[in-house]
């Protein structure tokens, strides 16, 4: 299974791909005034950079479980 996965940029809507192996902290957020739950994700690869997306921390989570659960069964 492939570590890339595709979730929804809040800053245009535009899909981003990101590599899994590569983020180091995750971090459920909601915005001021609002109720709309967004995840705040920080990556490394080589630079420190960060994202955050539209898909809840729960969806980004079990995205990530999934490519660990298959690779498990390799």
């Amino acid at each position: 299974m492939n570590p890339f996965i595709t979730l929804t940029s809040t800053r245009d809507n535009k899909r981003v791909t990101v590599n899994i192996l590569h983020i180091v902290h995750m971090e459920d957020q909601t915005y001021q005034n609002s109720d709309t739950r967004v995840t705040y994700i920080s990556l490394t690869s080589p630079a420190t950079t960060s994202i955050h997306v539209k898909e809840n921390f729960d969806q980004v989570a079990t995205l990530i479980s999934n490519y660990y659960t298959c690779q498990e069964k390799l």
